[in-house]
C-alpha cells in the first residue's frame, strides 16, 4: 500500500513536536519574584498635544475621506506636564496610536504609553489601554509597566481642560497599584 504525501508531512509533524518537547523538558529555565510592598497612589499630569506649526506633536497616517472619522489611524508624541500652562514642567511624554472605531461619532481606541523623563518615576513607563469617547472623557485600563512600574495596574481617567484648531490640553489622573521592591532570579 502506497503512504499518501499527508500521511508523511504528519508523521515529520509529530516528529518535530517530540524533539522540540524533549529540548523544552532537558533545558528548563524558570525565574522567581518577590513582588515586595504594594503601594497605590494617585497623581495627575496634563497631557498636551498640538495638531498644527512647527511643534506638531499629532500625525495622521491613514485618512479614510469619509464623513466622520471612521478607519483614521493618527499616530502621536505628545508632552506630559506638571499643569495645563506650557509653561509647567514637563515630566514626561504620551506616546501611541489614536484609532477612529466608531460608525457614528468620534470615538476612538488608544493604546499609549505614558514615559517618564523627570521627577520620581523617571525611567518608567505605563503602558494604558482605552476608548476615548467623543466628549473627550476617557477611563482607561493601566495594564502594566516598567521601571518603579513593574507589575502594575489601575486606571487613568482624562477629561479635556481646554481645546482649541492648534490643539488639546487634558487632566490625567492616573490612580496606580505598584510594587516596590519587586525582585527578578532566574533559575537555570
Amino acid at each position: 500500500m502506497a503512504s499518501s504525501p499527508h500521511s508523511s508531512s504528519h508523521l515529520y509533524f509529530l516528529l518535530a513536536f517530540f524533539l522540540l518537547l524533549a529540548a523544552a523538558t532537558a533545558f528548563p529555565v524558570t525565574s522567581e519574584f518577590e513582588l515586595g510592598r504594594q503601594r497605590r497612589i494617585h497623581f495627575r499630569v496634563y497631557f498636551h498635544e498640538t495638531f498644527l506649526g512647527p511643534n506638531n506633536t499629532t500625525v495622521t497616517v491613514v485618512n479614510m475621506s469619509l464623513p466622520n472619522t471612521f478607519g483614521d489611524v493618527d499616530i502621536f508624541d505628545a508632552v506630559l506636564r506638571t499643569g495645563p500652562s506650557k509653561r509647567s514642567t514637563e515630566v514626561g511624554r504620551a506616546q501611541g496610536v489614536s484609532f477612529h472605531i466608531s460608525q457614528r461619532d468620534e470615538s476612538s481606541l488608544i493604546p499609549l504609553v505614558l514615559v517618564f523623563t523627570a521627577g520620581d518615576f523617571c525611567d518608567s513607563t505605563l503602558t494604558v489601554i482605552g476608548r476615548l469617547d467623543d466628549s473627550g472623557n476617557a477611563d482607561r485600563a493601566i495594564v502594566g509597566g516598567t521601571g518603579v512600574f513593574q507589575f502594575a495596574w489601575g486606571n487613568v481617567v482624562s477629561k479635556p481642560v481646554s481645546s482649541d484648531d492648534v490643539g488639546v490640553v487634558a487632566a490625567f489622573d492616573i490612580y496606580v497599584v505598584y510594587y516596590d521592591g519587586v525582585r527578578l532570579t532566574a533559575i537555570a
